[in-house]
């Protein structure tokens, strides 16, 4: 007994014509806004600074974006990370700053948005070796966020990224 007739041939090439306009239509949609808008390369493709800051609660991104609206710091990107609790901010290059002290800076402002004092703490690593860090303490001597890493990518490496992609590009198609 058959309860539901499985047909064997599917008619794909009866609807062709529909799929190749729509294949044509977002092909030359895709092609207008690579050339009016161009390609929107993030940190890791131009260069810049990478800050890693882990909270003991869920972070809130729209009080760090905030903050550093506040201090003057423009076109930094802030996700999550891993977990609600840390926080990845993306912040390009400058030329006429030091990648260092961007992240002193900015660290320094998300203390201060924290109600904290900036300091510098000595913190076992897990491979055990002691390693300076600045700190962020409030009065009751707890940390409202941590520095957890900094990385400073530079163009160079961007450049690399770029020839590799557009190279992967090219063999694909």
């Amino acid at each position: 007994m058959e309860f539901f007739k499985i047909r064997k041939d599917i008619p794909f090439m009866r609807h062709a014509l529909v799929f190749n306009v729509i294949s044509l239509i977002t092909f030359v949609a895709a092609v207008f806004f690579l050339a009016t808008r161009g390609l929107h390369f993030s940190v890791e493709f131009t260069g810049g600074t990478l800050i890693e800051v882990s909270y003991p609660q869920a972070a809130d991104t729209q009080k760090i974006r905030d903050a550093l609206a506040k201090a003057n710091c423009t076109d930094t990107q802030v996700v999550n990370f891993g977990s609600r609790r840390d926080v990845l901010i993306r912040m390009p290059a400058r030329d006429n700053i030091k990648q260092t002290e961007v992240a002193g800076r900015v660290f320094a402002e998300l203390c201060k948005a924290e109600s904290g004092t900036l300091g510098t703490r000595q913190y076992t690593t897990p491979q055990g070796e002691q390693v300076s860090r600045p700190s962020c303490t409030v009065a009751s001597g707890a940390e409202p966020l941590r520095l957890m890493r900094t990385e400073f990518v530079g163009p160079s490496v961007g450049a690399e990224l770029y020839e590799n992609g557009a190279l992967a590009l090219l063999v694909t198609i």
